[in-house]
């Protein structure tokens, strides 16, 4: 979810059509929302005898209160948030499909999936001591959805969808500090005991669909923060910083954790790490295997990466989000002409 400011996106589903349509509605909305009425038409493709099967009625509380809880937490962009205000059903049902994508593609040795979902530096162990609410947190840093802060809303109108499931038009009111403006949103909520909780949004469906299948190109996908990665304000590495990746990874492959620590580290870096702090270092890099290969992922990706470089070109920084590694960015440094790995 770094990457995972202003997310959120009402649902939009398939409406009606007809001018027989619009003689019902104008008995069961009044006149000073038909305005939202003709939006939603004017928006969402129709289908075929769709207006036999639909039915509007009013908006309860419970179903109020849960369509804004969604819209609220998208607009907070927390992702952990957004998956709390959706239904635990279809978050499990979420998991349980992609991690059985992921169990087939490593039975057969393959890990593309995982790599476009996760990050390549993020292990399949990992992934799957995930819980439901933080698994999708964890999708969220390759997904976009808009999202508006309202301290509040009127419910216009409800429609009936399938599976229990119901369409929610919603017109969110503003804070004061943000104007006036009341946009509507239209929310897909699922029954949830006697209340309700929104479903997982399509739009979301849909671009965890692309990413499985590795397309590329939607406006959604595009406003990422995996998506923007290495983008505006980089340059291809300078021959020193190709050496010392190169050298570096070599060390740690070797085992040498000593040497890594001692000679690829900047001297700024360890003239303020303590001595008993930088030997603990070393030793979980000798003594653990996780920790070797976390950081070879790290040199891995950021050879494939460009870096943004700040003060005078004297320091070098990776943007690393969305890679599946603890951290989001790898920084590098210049002394005495001579590059080394800063933090």
């Amino acid at each position: 979810m770094r990457g995972t400011s202003g997310r959120g996106r009402a649902i939009l589903r398939n409406p009606l059509q007809g001018d027989g349509l619009l003689g019902v509605m104008r008995q069961l909305v009044p006149a000073w929302c038909a305005w939202a009425w003709a939006a939603w038409l004017a928006i969402v493709p129709a289908y075929p005898g769709a207006f036999a099967a639909v039915t509007a009625t009013g908006v309860s509380m419970s179903q109020k209160g849960a369509a804004l809880e969604f819209l609220q937490a998208v607009a907070s962009g927390d992702p952990e948030a957004v998956a709390f205000s959706i239904h635990p059903d279809d978050l499990r049902a979420l998991r349980l499909r992609i991690l059985t994508l992921l169990h087939n593609e490593a039975k057969r040795g393959d890990s593309t999936v995982r790599d476009r979902l996760f990050g390549p530096a993020r292990p399949l162990d990992e992934i799957e001591h995930l819980t439901d609410t933080g698994f999708y947190a964890t999708l969220a840093d390759r997904l976009y959805l808009p999202g508006r802060e309202y301290d509040g809303g009127e419910g216009i109108a409800t429609i009936a969808d399938k599976d229990g499931k119901v369409e929610v038009l919603i017109r969110g009111r503003p804070p004061h500090d943000r104007g006036k403006v009341q946009v509507v949103n239209v929310v897909t909520l699922k029954p949830f005991g006697k209340d309700w909780k929104a479903a997982l949004p399509t739009e979301i469906e849909a671009q965890i669909d692309d990413l499985i299948e590795g397309r590329h190109g939607s406006s959604a996908a595009a406003r990422t923060p995996a998506a923007v990665r290495g983008g505006r304000g980089t340059s291809p590495a300078q021959p020193g910083i190709v050496e010392l990746l190169s050298t570096s990874e070599k060390l740690l492959s070797d085992g040498k954790c000593d040497a890594y620590y001692g000679k690829q580290m900047s001297p700024n870096f360890r003239r303020v790490t303590g001595k008993k702090a930088l030997a603990a270092l070393v030793a979980a890099c000798q003594n653990s295997l996780g920790t070797r290969e976390m950081l070879l992922a790290t040199l891995h990706i950021v050879r494939a990466l460009d870096p943004r470089y700040e003060y005078e070109g004297q320091r070098a920084t990776y943007d690393l989000s969305g890679q599946g590694l603890p951290f989001d960015h790898f920084v590098l440094e210049q002394v005495d002409k001579h590059w080394y790995v800063a933090e």
